[in-house]
């Protein structure tokens, strides 16, 4: 079998951080791209990275589990750089602006298709003039490794990034066998869609000798697909790998199009991340804390509950399909995680009743908070996005309130059996259709008086106290709000065009009051507006 390999961002890579760059930052930078592209001028460098403009610098993980470096300027990647090389390659975004800032080979249209689909560049598939012999690729100055851009033969702008696999001599002495570039970016990959997606440019023809060879689609020469056939190559797993039992001489295409179709259908989960699930969460904690301070909490009133300002605030900021639980964290409690942020100076947190705490004030001006550039997560439901942007466009509308009975550690055993999971909300009605359905199912239910329950060993340990080891039945009634009695408080808001939010403990209400400052002048207080939507 001959299993293909695709490039750096064939499949969708996750982001892992995103930090504004400084002005020492950006000086520093530019000074590192001219190092590694001379040809560059300084207002090259200014019209790619502009000094006053926003440069942000994103860390994320491929597929494959590299580590890359991304430097974006207006959604576009800029460079990119593998974390363990020291190497910035351009993307083509960057190469259609300076299509001459890397060594180039052509190859033929059709192959196109083939780096699209995640093959490298095989020398068959590259168009040289035969007249300069040892020097007919890149002029002989090519060494193994280094970057080079790929155009094709109809358009000078770059479609694809990569690494020499050969020097410009070990290409012309492989006589037209083998691999040429192991290809990093290309034009269509997730690495362009994650920009503006702007189309291949045309940049005129590239400058072709007069005789081209007919690109071929045989399976030896296909410049997507080779076989280990080079003296060197046979450990070289990064193109294709020969079964030497595989002897059928079907076309190219067909070949990969069933690899193409088996790559889509099967796809093996891999795990791309090497962090623990607290790792996780922690970064998922303190990007949802940065996010809250420079959106939804960027003006509110002070003092706020921590426990407000992780649900109203905190919690919208979770990425979709994600929940912010600090118990799974490395702080595994949220009283921990605030204190963290107090500790690094971004927060000042009080104590205002026993066992309550407040933020008092934010620092604004910290660097954490200064530096954290705002993630818009793509949600499903564009309305969301509209109301919380110009929520005085439209009327207020309560939300619909439920009071819930929560499951926990009291309970669990009852409910778990009937599907019902620890923390999960219920009605009043909900409750009891639970417990009569447990009863049925373990004929509890007396035959002589249907309004008599007989007590099995889970609901007896849940409903009765001290003093009450010989009660064997009970009414229905009772047990209902003895069970009820032993769940927490919870409630449940939802409000128009959102799906229903479910929280523990009891609802606080609008506290309005009065109280008098300097001067005996009297102000009215209104807290836990914010609750119900009311800005």
């Amino acid at each position: 079998k001959k299993i293909l390999k695709m490039g750096l961002f064939g499949k969708p890579f996750r982001v892992k951080s995103n930090t504004q760059l400084k002005g020492s930052d950006k000086k520093k930078l530019k000074a590192q791209i001219k190092s590694n592209f001379p040809s560059l001028t300084e207002d090259d460098l200014n019209s790619l990275l502009p000094t006053k403009e926003e440069i942000i610098l994103s860390k994320v993980y491929t597929y494959g589990g590299d580590s890359v470096i991304l430097y974006i300027y207006k959604r576009d990647t800029v460079f990119f750089q593998l974390e363990k090389e020291n190497v910035f390659y351009p993307t083509v975004y960057t190469l259609w602006k300076f299509p001459k800032m890397l060594p180039v080979l052509t190859t033929h249209v059709p192959v196109m298709s083939r780096i699209a689909n995640g093959a490298d560049l095989m020398l068959p598939g590259v168009i040289i003039d035969e007249s300069k012999a040892i020097k007919a690729y890149c002029d002989g100055k090519l060494e193994k490794n280094d970057s080079v851009s790929i155009n094709l033969a109809n358009n000078l702008a770059p479609i694809a990034v990569g690494k020499a696999f050969r020097s410009s001599e070990d290409m012309y002495l492989a006589c037209r066998h083998g691999k040429a570039v192991d290809i990093l970016h290309s034009f269509g990959d997730q690495l362009w869609a994650a920009g503006t997606r702007v189309e291949v440019p045309d940049l005129g023809l590239p400058d072709l000798p007069q005789e081209i060879q007919e690109y071929s689609e045989e399976p030896e020469e296909s410049p997507a697909l080779e076989e280990n056939k080079d003296g060197g190559d046979s450990n070289d797993n990064t193109t294709a790998t020969a079964d030497d039992n595989n002897q059928n001489q079907e076309s190219t295409t067909a070949v990969v199009e069933e690899k193409l179709a088996d790559l889509n259908v099967k796809e093996e989960p891999e795990n791309l991340d090497p962090r623990s699930d607290s790792e996780k969460m922690d970064e998922l904690l303190s990007n949802a804390f940065l996010q809250a301070w420079k959106t939804s909490a960027k003006k509110i009133d002070f003092p706020i509950l921590t426990s407000n300002f992780f649900r109203l605030h905190m919690v919208p900021q979770a990425p979709p399909g994600q929940t912010l639980d600090p118990k799974k964290s490395s702080h595994k409690k949220l009283s921990k995680f605030l204190a963290r942020m107090e500790k690094k100076g971004i927060i000042k947190i009080k104590e205002l009743q026993k066992g309550v705490e407040s933020i008092m004030s934010v620092n604004m001006e910290h660097e954490d908070i200064r530096s954290h550039r705002v993630v818009k997560h793509e949600q499903i439901e564009e309305p969301f996005e509209q109301e919380v942007v110009l929520p005085c466009d439209r009327d207020y509308e309560p939300p619909k309130i439920v009071e819930l009975r929560t499951v926990n550690a009291n309970v669990s055993k009852l409910f778990s059996a009937l599907g019902v999971n620890k923390g999960d909300g219920l009605t009043g009605s909900q409750v009891r259709e639970h417990l009569v359905k447990y009863v049925k199912e373990n004929n509890l239910q007396d035959p002589n008086n249907k309004a008599v329950v007989k007590l099995d060993p889970v609901i007896a340990g849940i409903v009765l106290g001290k003093g009450e080891n010989d009660v064997v039945t009970m009414k229905w009634d009772e047990l209902n709000m003895r069970v009820n009695n032993k769940m927490s408080d919870g409630y449940s808001l939802e409000f128009p065009g959102y799906k229903p939010q479910v929280y523990k403990g009891k609802l606080e209400p609008i506290d309005l009051r009065t109280a008098t400052r300097s001067g005996n002048k009297k102000v009215t207080l209104i807290t836990n507006l914010e609750i119900f939507g009311i800005d």
